[in-house]
């Protein structure tokens, strides 16, 4: 009895630790989760609107044109967007599979460049003066903070507090995800709190599982002890 006691002690002792740490985890995790607003962590104080006004309505009769000429077009709209260093009247054009800006005195599609994007991100920033200090099209292999459905897409970064990213679509120059260190400590923290430690979605990993199964181990070895206990201290004598 004595040894089966030690035994269940030391078992106690260990998964004692292991619950302790992982309880820890949750706690600090939690705590920056609930601290931080979610509407701070998705970055919406970063950007504004940087679409402008449409200059010529009368663009509008040029849009059967253009879904005669892109018959795979089931959806269509006007915007005002910084191309080439203006805002210009064009057509943004959505089909199952892409979406695009045309040109609505040629039809052509628009093709952003580099600068384009630099442009179009400098004007989606709100902080105050922008300082871009790197421009990325991925491709493939995106970074962990950027699901892999995305892609392709222009990564924009800034120097400020945050380290600010701007994802912005290739072919329609949209702000697409917002990024900062912020919303990559809360991303960490949810790793850490779900337990998911590769993509950081699933919350039913084993690593969970198995926590529960120590915990209700961790809860076993105390009850044993518990009970030991009382039934060594009813023994003794008066």
């Amino acid at each position: 009895m004595q040894y089966q006691s030690s035994a269940f002690r030391t078992w106690h002792r260990w998964l004692g630790i292991i619950v302790g740490v992982q309880m820890v985890v949750w706690a600090i995790s939690g705590a920056y989760m609930v601290i931080v607003q979610l509407p701070f962590i998705h970055g919406e104080h970063l950007t504004q609107e940087a679409n402008g006004e449409i200059r010529d309505s009368s663009l509008v009769e040029r849009l059967p044109a253009v879904l005669e000429n892109y018959p795979q077009v089931n959806q269509i709209h006007l915007v005002n967007r910084l191309v080439q260093g203006d805002d210009q009247d064009l057509a943004q054009v959505h089909s199952e599979s892409e979406k695009f800006l045309v040109n609505l005195h040629t039809l052509a599609p628009v093709e952003l460049s580099e600068a384009d994007i630099k442009g179009l991100a400098a004007a989606y920033y709100a902080k105050g003066e922008p300082t871009i200090s790197g421009v990325e099209y991925i491709e493939e292999a995106p970074p962990t903070e950027l699901s892999e459905r995305y892609l392709p897409i222009w990564r924009v970064n800034f120097d400020d507090f945050g380290n600010t990213s701007l994802y912005l679509h290739p072919q329609t120059g949209e702000m697409t995800v917002r990024r900062h260190d912020f919303w990559r400590g809360f991303d960490i923290m949810w790793m850490f709190h779900i337990m998911d430690y590769d993509e950081r979605v699933d919350i039913t990993t084993w690593w969970l599982r198995a926590f529960i199964f120590a915990t209700f181990a961790f809860l076993f070895t105390g009850t044993v002890l518990l009970l030991q206990t009382l039934w060594a201290s009813r023994r003794k004598p008066a």
